[in-house]
């Protein structure tokens, strides 16, 4: 998902689906789909564990840094098809792009630019970046290592030298890369080696790619294997040590990982190369024993962006990264990190948003933020205990005038998430009149009152009968101050 220039969320959907969402009605229009998107076939299933059927799916889309101008309105994306026949297919991915008619409102001419990329078991990465850099555009793809845990499948190669995952750091593979192409697919002279698309490499499951226009930066995240999920700055031509090396260098939570850092020989046709440490890397402990994934403390990061605006204070200059598992030590949720003004360190630790709303807001797979930066766009891919499924959910930030903390102490909504009638708390300081005001998530009051409050705690009832299930946004100004809260309705 990416918020488009038009003012549109761009998507992906399954079956190889482009689709254009209006940000304020939710209308979604289907504006392609791919007639040779190929789901993978049974006959392709790994011969020894027969349950692992080689992957398939619809992939990152990006738009053009210049997808306003008319000679440059291009649709970038990723998807599966059979690049062998029907008797022997061969599943990999291509980027495709699209032309944008802006008149019609239809995607046009489909041009395949970039093909024959891999596709394995598992760890497909995927996600697509399109950057202007200087006086170039370029295009970033992110592929996983294809293979297959050995501690989740321990006998699924035989012999074990042929998960590909092995191949992660060696430059004549493309699994296990950032790969860097121009952005008409052919391979910049200036890539780490020459007539090579390889950007970074040593990577497992690339999920995420982020850029920092400020520095001039590229972020992305990955899945670690039970331990060691990471954010990583990534420098030209650089390793990032998968599989021998996991998360942070001297942790040692990893048998062999000190050896091979110590002993690390650089390639010789790699200009300064060295193995780079992550930005962050959750769980950097020793491998858990306890087969159930959601017990291990690594949130499953799919994918995340910069956020550059100053609309939210306290956000500006962080990668903002959205996650995929709800379990016993993570949430689903929104994760900060500060950066310092140099875009390469963190300014402190990781903060998390929204994760009281993981039950509304399920699997989030992705994350978008309006030009204003004042509102936040999350896509799942799977609800909790009923909720909906496939859908995108809106935070719109309201300035308080005062810090978070001071807001939760002076109102509070209870029950919450209710059915429209609940209890509002409000700790005045004096004597004072409030403005209580409720807006919908299209900015659109659906109530308002003005009650005089007494010094202290007031406990007055908010009812909003008429209101349909969603997410409301409580203004209250008392006391020369704005507060706010959201309200659930079920």
């Amino acid at each position: 998902m990416t918020y488009g220039p038009d003012g549109y969320l761009w998507i992906t959907e399954s079956g190889g689906v482009v689709s254009r969402v209006d940000p304020a009605s939710g209308a979604k229009t289907v504006v392609y789909t791919a007639p040779d998107y190929f789901a993978g076939s049974p006959l392709e299933a790994n011969p020894v564990c027969t349950s692992f059927q080689i992957g398939k799916g619809t992939f990152g889309l990006a738009l053009h840094p210049e997808f306003m101008l008319p000679t440059s309105s291009y649709i970038y994306y990723v998807y599966s098809y059979n690049s062998g026949t029907f008797q022997v297919p061969v599943t990999k991915l291509k980027v495709v792009r699209l032309t944008w008619d802006v008149i019609n409102n239809v995607a046009t001419a489909p041009t395949d630019i970039i093909t024959m990329l891999p596709i394995g078991y598992d760890h497909f990465g995927g996600r697509l970046l399109a950057v202007k850099q200087g006086d170039n555009s370029y295009l970033y793809l992110s592929i996983g290592d294809n293979g297959i845990s050995e501690t989740n499948a321990p006998n699924c190669y035989d012999p074990l030298e042929s998960n590909p995952n092995n191949l992660a750091q060696d430059v004549n593979y493309k699994n296990g890369k950032i790969h860097r192409f121009n952005i008409d697919g052919t391979i910049p002279q200036d890539n780490p080696i020459s007539g090579n698309s390889f950007w970074t490499r040593g990577h497992r499951n690339p999920q995420g790619l982020m850029y920092n226009p400020v520095n001039d930066l590229l972020y992305d995240t990955e899945h670690g294997d039970r331990t060691d999920d990471e954010v990583n700055v990534l420098y030209k031509g650089m390793n990032y040590g998968w599989k021998w090396v996991r998360g942070y260098h001297y942790d040692n939570n990893y048998p062999g990982e000190w050896d091979y850092i110590y002993n690390y020989v650089p390639h010789p046709q790699i200009q300064n190369d060295s193995l780079v440490e992550p930005l962050f890397s959750w769980c950097a402990t020793p491998q858990p024993t306890d087969p159930t994934n959601s017990n291990w403390c690594t949130p499953a990061p799919s994918d995340g962006i910069y956020y550059g605006s100053n609309a939210i204070p306290a956000w500006q200059n962080s990668l903002l990264v959205v996650n995929l598992k709800d379990g016993a030590n993570t949430d689903q949720a929104v994760y900060q990190f500060k950066l310092n003004a140099d875009g390469k360190t963190m300014a402190n630790g990781s903060h998390i948003f929204f994760a009281n709303d993981q039950l509304l807001n399920g699997r989030l797979r992705d994350i978008a933020i309006s030009p204003d930066g004042s509102k936040i766009f999350l896509i799942n891919n799977g609800g909790v205990n009923g909720e909906s499924t496939d859908k995108i959910t809106v935070y719109t930030y309201l300035y308080t005038g005062v810090d978070e903390d001071a807001t939760g102490k002076s109102i509070s909504i209870f029950p919450n998430p209710g059915n429209g009638n609940y209890t509002l708390t409000l700790t005045a300081q004096k004597t004072t009149k409030a403005t209580i005001t409720v807006y919908d998530m299209t900015g659109r009051i659906v109530h308002s009152e003005t009650p005089m409050l007494k010094a202290g705690e007031n406990l007055l009832p908010l009812a909003l009968p008429h209101a349909t299930q969603g997410i409301y946004m409580v203004s209250i100004t008392m006391d020369g101050k704005v507060y706010s809260q959201k309200a659930i309705v079920e």
